[in-house]
C-alpha cells in the first residue's frame, strides 16, 4: 500500500487530517478475478497501480501537452507540463469547442482509454462484454484547481444504471498535484443513496451534482475516510456511479499541471445513451466538448456541476 505524504496536500484549501484521510487499497492487475469481483462489489472501486504502460503514458503527455503549447499554455519541453501561467487560447483559437474534441479524440489517446486491456478489465468488473462511450472527459488541472466532491449517477445512467467509470493518471500526480480521492464505502449511505433518487444532472438544472461541504467535512458527516494515494504514470482507477468522490488540490509549486481522464463502460448489451455514443456525440447538456472544463483556458475558472 502506498504511504500517504500529507504536508503540503489540501482539500478544498483544508489540511488533510489522519483520522480522516487513508490510503486506496491497490489491486494488481493479476489479483485472481474473483478477488477483482469480490472487491469490486464491496468497496465500490478498484485501483490498479501501472495499468497503462509507460510508453502510453508519455505518448499522450506529448500529443496533449503539445496542443496546449500552441495555446500559450505550457512551457518548455511539453511532456513535462508545466503551466506558463497564463493562456492565449481564446485569442488563438477559433472554435474551444472544437479544439478539445480533436485533443479528445486524438488516436494516442483513444488507445489507451478503449484499449483491449481495458475493455477487458471491464469485462471482468460487469460481469459481460463491455462497450465504452465515445464522449471521454479528459482533464488538465493546473495550480489551484480541485474537483468537488460528486457522484457520477447523475450524468451517466439515465439509459442504464451499469455504468462504471475508469479513471487513468497520466503522470505522476503526488498529493499536492491533486489525485482523486474516494470517499469510503459512501455509495452504502443512505443519505448518497437519497440524493441520486430520480435525479438527473440535465434535466433538474435546479439542483448540483457537486456537494456543497468540503472532502473532510463529507466524510466526518458519513463517518468514513477520504481515500487517495500518490498516483504513478498509467494507474487506473474503476469505480462505481454512487460513490462519492472528486480531486485534492492542484498546489504544486512548480506549476505542474495534473493530467488524467476518464471515461465510462458499460454492458454492450444494455440501451446506450445518444448523448455519449457516436460519431458526433453532444454529452451531458448537449453542447459538446465545449462543455467540458478541458475547454475552458487555463487561467479561467471552472464551472460546477
Amino acid at each position: 500500500m502506498t504511504e500517504l505524504m500529507l504536508d503540503g496536500a489540501r482539500l478544498q484549501g483544508e489540511m488533510p487530517e489522519t483520522e480522516w484521510v487513508g490510503a486506496m487499497r491497490e489491486t494488481p492487475v493479476d489479483t485472481p478475478i474473483d478477488e477483482i469481483r469480490r472487491r469490486f462489489a464491496a468497496e465500490a472501486y478498484v485501483c490498479v497501480p501501472e495499468f497503462f504502460s509507460d510508453r502510453d503514458v508519455s505518448g499522450v503527455r506529448r500529443a496533449v501537452f503539445g496542443h496546449l503549447a500552441t495555446a500559450g499554455e505550457v512551457q518548455g519541453d511539453p511532456e513535462k507540463g508545466i503551466y506558463t501561467g497564463s493562456s492565449q487560447r481564446r485569442q488563438r483559437i477559433d472554435d474551444l469547442g472544437q479544439f478539445w474534441r480533436e485533443i479528445s479524440e486524438d488516436w494516442t489517446l483513444r488507445r489507451v482509454s478503449h484499449s483491449r486491456a481495458l475493455h477487458d478489465f471491464c469485462d471482468i468488473l460487469l460481469g459481460e462484454p463491455s462497450i465504452a462511450h465515445d464522449f471521454i472527459f479528459l482533464r488538465v488541472s493546473n495550480y489551484g484547481r480541485k474537483t468537488l466532491v460528486h457522484n457520477d449517477h447523475g450524468f451517466f445512467t439515465r439509459s442504464t444504471d451499469n455504468v462504471i467509470t475508469a479513471w487513468i493518471a497520466f503522470g505522476n500526480i503526488p498529493l499536492q498535484m491533486g489525485p482523486l480521492f474516494i470517499l469510503e464505502n459512501s455509495h452504502n449511505h443512505p443519505r448518497v443513496q437519497e440524493s441520486i433518487r430520480n435525479f438527473d444532472v440535465a434535466r433538474d438544472t435546479g439542483r448540483k451534482a457537486s456537494w456543497s461541504e468540503t472532502p473532510l467535512e463529507a466524510a466526518r458527516q458519513l463517518s468514513c475516510r477520504v481515500l487517495t494515494r500518490h498516483m504513478r504514470p498509467g494507474d487506473l482507477v474503476v469505480f462505481s456511479m454512487k460513490i462519492l468522490h472528486g480531486s485534492l488540490d492542484n498546489v504544486d509549486p512548480n506549476q505542474h499541471i495534473r493530467l488524467t481522464c476518464d471515461v465510462r463502460y458499460q454492458p454492450r448489451s444494455e440501451s446506450r445513451d445518444p448523448r455519449y455514443f457516436g460519431p458526433d456525440p453532444g454529452g451531458t447538456t448537449g453542447q459538446g466538448y465545449g462543455e467540458l472544463v478541458g475547454a475552458i483556458p487555463l487561467d479561467e475558472a471552472w464551472h460546477i456541476r
